[in-house]
């Protein structure tokens, strides 16, 4: 309120209500609005400035972890469903059996059905038998003990030459009752030809795990080829009449699974583990010679013959799916992993015969 001159008496002039709080509270909201864009500014291009500057990983934050346990290189091996883990187990030694001989046997049916080497089975029969002679239905055979040589003496050849061939003292071949040795003859005398000796040997060491398995391996053979085995690999076999019974003599893993024994000299074959009813396939084209249940301690087994001086041989199985006389080709089913016969736990037995003796299977599959 003013006084106006002009008059005696004042009056007073009047603004309009309210006018100044809202000319106030709308300079006020500005100033508001001003600062906080200027803040959310201002903020903006500290965090830019901020983000452009900090490094994303500093050095100091990469570092090479320390393992705190050995590197475990072999896979680790998941069991079917509704099978047990497969353990790593020893095949008992001395599995194979006496045999009686059966009509139609000859000396290399009884060497395969017994597990023996060709060229040790006349030492099964008699000192003067010949590989010619026909076997004698009933003869019981008794296999040669772990580690003993059936040597078959060769013209003008004394005992003295024959213990220094394998390493043996003559003592103890003149001690074994089999080899009808005359007691008076020199040791340097000459033995009748082409007469079979059976040669004591040393016990084969016990196995003490995996380096004594690896240091009798060829020197190609890996680790993990050693015990990781069999699975997808190799070349497929050239097209051929299905009545073909030659194998091309390039051997296919029979089964996959965990060798959980190698060839040695007590143990002249490959063990291979799988779960119980896994698929077992043949390793080469052959004619499947022998299909049945075997009494030495085989059980249910399998041996086909490529005819290309190769014979093959699957024990221990579930079902044997193939039957005498068939001609398979390679990589087809014909049994399943089983644990019969001499046997303590689901494997394969797999065995090659290179003209009659058993070879190591691995220079042969992995070559």
């Amino acid at each position: 309120m003013r006084l106006e001159q002009g008059g005696a008496v004042p009056r007073l002039r009047h603004r309009p209500l309210g006018a100044e709080p809202s000319r106030a509270k709308g300079q006020l909201l500005a100033a508001l609005l001003g600062c906080a864009l200027a803040a959310a500014v201002w903020s903006g291009i500290g965090w830019g400035r901020a983000r452009a500057q900090a490094p994303i990983l500093r050095p100091e934050d990469v570092a090479t972890p320390t393992p705190t346990q050995a590197v475990i290189l072999l896979p680790t091996p998941t069991p079917m469903a509704g099978t047990p883990a497969v353990q790593q187990f020893m095949e008992p030694q001395g599995r194979t059996q006496g045999y009686t001989v059966q009509p139609g046997d000859t000396l290399w049916t009884a060497a395969l059905e017994m597990g023996v080497d060709l060229e040790d089975a006349p030492c099964l029969v008699a000192p003067d038998f010949r590989p010619q002679e026909p076997l004698v239905i009933g003869d019981r055979l008794e296999p040669l003990p772990v580690g003993w040589r059936c040597h078959r003496v060769a013209a003008g050849e004394t005992l003295a030459q024959v213990a220094a061939q394998y390493g043996v003292d003559v003592r103890p071949i003149r001690g074994v009752a089999w080899n009808r040795l005359p007691g008076a003859a020199a040791d340097d005398s000459p033995l009748p030809p082409d007469r079979y000796v059976r040669v004591p040997g040393r016990p084969a060491p016990a196995s003490s795990g995996f380096m004594a398995f690896m240091l009798d391996q060829p020197l190609a053979v890996s680790p993990y080829m050693a015990y990781a085995v069999g699975g997808p690999g190799g070349t497929a076999a050239a097209a051929v009449p299905e009545t073909w019974p030659y194998g091309s003599g390039r051997f296919t893993w029979p089964v996959f699974g965990w060798l959980s024994q190698g060839y040695r000299e007590d143990h002249p074959a490959l063990d291979i583990a799988a779960p119980t009813g896994a698929f077992v396939t043949a390793a080469d084209r052959g004619v499947v010679i022998r299909a049945g249940w075997n009494e030495q301690g085989y059980g249910n087994f399998v041996v086909i013959d490529h005819h290309i001086d190769y014979v093959t041989l699957y024990s221990h199985l579930a079902d044997v799916l193939v039957e005498e006389g068939e001609v398979v080709a390679q990589g087809q089913i014909i049994g399943t992993v089983g644990s019969t016969g001499n046997s303590t736990g689901a494997h394969l037995h797999f065995e090659i015969r290179d003209f009659g003796r058993r070879a190591n299977p691995l220079e042969l599959l992995m070559r």
